[in-house]
């Protein structure tokens, strides 16, 4: 049996040819008849078939209507659309699915213009989807933005249920065989390096994080008293992403958050505030509803305590004091332990091509050798501020030249895809068994 043609979390957007590709019909004479019905949805045979051609249309080595293969290819794209309605009519009773309709539409309004530009301007797209589709640019445009509006529904739906699916046991015989599957389709490996870091992040002083917790209890008793939270937050939060929304979190879930944070918000009742202190800083919480005991609607005000020039200056000595032991020999693995900063890694197998993507100060990695011990490099975190400063001593462990793929090279990202098919196979199957499904060919 042949695999799907393609994932369920990566839905087939709809593609035209460009200027001068070659054309096909996009219609045919069918009966319009039901080909499937799932729950209280159908899908009808030109809605399959569109789709089909769709396809095609994108990969020219798939099957056409006068090819043998073409009932199977038509079945595995049959199969793919039930699937992508049992998730919308799954999705349809999760409350917490809430679809981005700015974003979508933003999207929307990118692909016809990029799509116009490709076609020589709007008149000559206009004109290849009245040829190809018999369609305006407007309806088109629908047509696009509801397919993109399932789309988004279907990922937030599968990412919450897998999120708490059970692993899913793997034999080796699976990852071998999913290995020769995929061997032919990988490239070369690029030259690769491995190595151990000491991330050392500056601390604020005890008085620091005094004055932040002083700030804080002052802010809930001005809530308390009476003053808006929203615009508490949105005046003294420094949570730069949720202050602009007065601190709205939205409905979150055991997981979402660090286990400070949701130890306190989970044990507050709706209408009710509590302090937390995470890695990030002291937070007052405010909950405004609750679902049970699994789901909890908030908002929150952070208080960072601030890192000043001296507490910079002390991690500075400190990564100079790092590096000295390790260039004398000493163990990285215990100097992390003993100096460095728990959220980061504490150890990287990175390509030469990929150190453009970290943070730029490891780009002298280029140029270091097996055993060489280099550092501190100095980079910002995310947010950009003083907190967000971090130095870290690194010593190369391993090189690896360019070469091909070896099956214990991509087993981790195989293992991963694996359980991640096993997992949508197990929803979907579970779907499919509290569902009514006449499949009619």
């Amino acid at each position: 049996m042949l695999n799907r043609i393609t994932p369920l979390l990566a839905l087939v957007a709809l593609a035209l040819p460009g200027p001068g590709a070659a054309q096909a019909p996009l219609q045919r004479d069918l009966t319009d008849r039901v080909v499937a019905v799932v729950g209280d949805s159908t899908v009808l045979e030109t809605e399959v078939y569109v789709q089909a051609e769709q396809l095609a249309l994108a990969d020219s080595t798939l099957p056409r209507p006068t090819d043998p293969q073409y009932p199977t290819f038509f079945r595995q794209i049959l199969d793919s659309q039930v699937d992508k309605l049992l998730v919308i009519q799954a999705a349809a009773k999760d409350t917490l699915i809430k679809v981005d309709e700015a974003t979508i539409d933003q999207q929307i309004a990118d692909y016809i213009d990029n799509l116009a530009r490709q076609f020589g301007g709007q008149p000559a797209l206009q004109q290849a989807l009245r040829n190809e589709m018999g369609v305006t640019i407007a309806e088109f445009r629908e047509m696009r933005r509801n397919e993109a509006r399932q789309q988004q529904i279907v990922q937030l739906y599968m990412a919450n249920q897998m999120r708490t699916a059970r692993s899913v046991e793997l034999t080796e015989d699976e990852l071998l065989q999913r290995f020769q599957e995929v061997q032919g389709q990988l490239q070369q490996r690029p030259r690769s390096i491995t190595l151990r870091q000491v991330v050392i992040r500056p601390l604020a002083s005890d008085s620091a994080k005094e004055a932040a917790r002083a700030e804080i209890d002052s802010l809930r008793v001005r809530a308390e008293n009476g003053e808006d939270f929203a615009e508490l937050a949105r005046a003294y939060s420094d949570d730069l992403g949720t202050a602009s929304s007065g601190g709205d979190l939205g409905w979150f879930r055991r997981g979402d958050m660090v286990a400070e944070f949701e130890d306190v918000a989970f044990a507050l009742g709706p209408g009710r505030m509590g302090i937390a202190e995470s890695p990030f800083g002291f937070h007052l919480i405010k909950v405004e509803r609750t679902r049970g005991r699994s789901e909890v609607q908030a908002r929150h005000i952070l208080k960072i305590p601030g890192v000043s020039a001296s507490d910079i200056d002390t991690a500075r000595g400190v990564a100079r004091q790092v590096l000295a032991r390790a260039r004398a020999g000493e163990d990285m693995k215990a100097l992390s332990a003993e100096y460095g900063d728990e959220s980061e890694p504490d150890s990287l197998t990175v390509s030469m091509a990929d150190i453009a993507n970290l943070p730029p100060s490891y780009g002298q990695l280029r140029n270091a050798g097996m055993g060489d011990v280099v550092g501190p490099l100095e980079y910002q975190g995310g947010a950009g501020t003083a907190n967000d400063l971090r130095l870290s001593v690194v010593k190369i462990i391993g090189v690896r030249e360019a070469g091909a793929y070896t099956f214990e090279d991509v087993r981790p990202a195989l293992a991963e895809q694996l359980q991640n098919m096993k997992k949508q196979d197990r929803i979907l199957e579970k779907l499919r068994a509290d569902t009514y499904i006449d499949i009619r060919m």
